[in-house]
Formats: C-alpha cells, sequence, structure tokens
C-alpha cells in the first residue's frame, strides 16, 4: 500500500471549451508520460474534428507542464496510448 502513496511525474495539458454564444470556459485536463505523448494526443484530437468548426469544442490552453501524481493514476496513464482526459 505504501507504493500507492509515492509520486510520478507526468505531462499535464489544461484544456478549455469554446462554445458558440457563450464563450470559453476550463474544460479539465489531460496526463501524459511524456510531452512527445502529450503532442501525439493533440494531434489525434484535431484529426477527429470535422473541417467546419463546431458549436462547440475543447481547444488545448497554454504549454503543458509536470505534475506529480500518485502511483494509481500513473500507472492508469501507463496503460492508454497517449494519455487521459480527466475533467
Amino acid at each position: 500500500m505504501e507504493d500507492d502513496l509515492e509520486s510520478k511525474i507526468m505531462v499535464k495539458q489544461d484544456w478549455i471549451e469554446s462554445e458558440r454564444g457563450w464563450g470559453i470556459r476550463p474544460d479539465g485536463i489531460t496526463l501524459h508520460k511524456t510531452i512527445n505523448d502529450c503532442k501525439e494526443f493533440i494531434k489525434t484530437y484535431w484529426s477527429k474534428m470535422p473541417d467546419e468548426v463546431p458549436y462547440e469544442y475543447s481547444k488545448p490552453c497554454g504549454d503543458p507542464c509536470f505534475l506529480k501524481v500518485c502511483d494509481i493514476l500513473y500507472k492508469k496513464v501507463l496503460r492508454s496510448k497517449n494519455g487521459i482526459r480527466m475533467y
């Protein structure tokens, strides 16, 4: 159980939601093992968007930074392809 309390370093990317007529607001974060994973996650996200601007969508906000997370969350991110979304 002590292992669960250890901290691991992850890459955190903030996201904002943009909604036509309402403006923008915080829309959670994504966590990634590396900066490259973060870039790939964002690239994959944009590749799934339509050609026209949708009524509502999320987008990365600011530069990624580093964040300490617990071992359980760290392992969850490692099991993902390029990271996980958290709201």
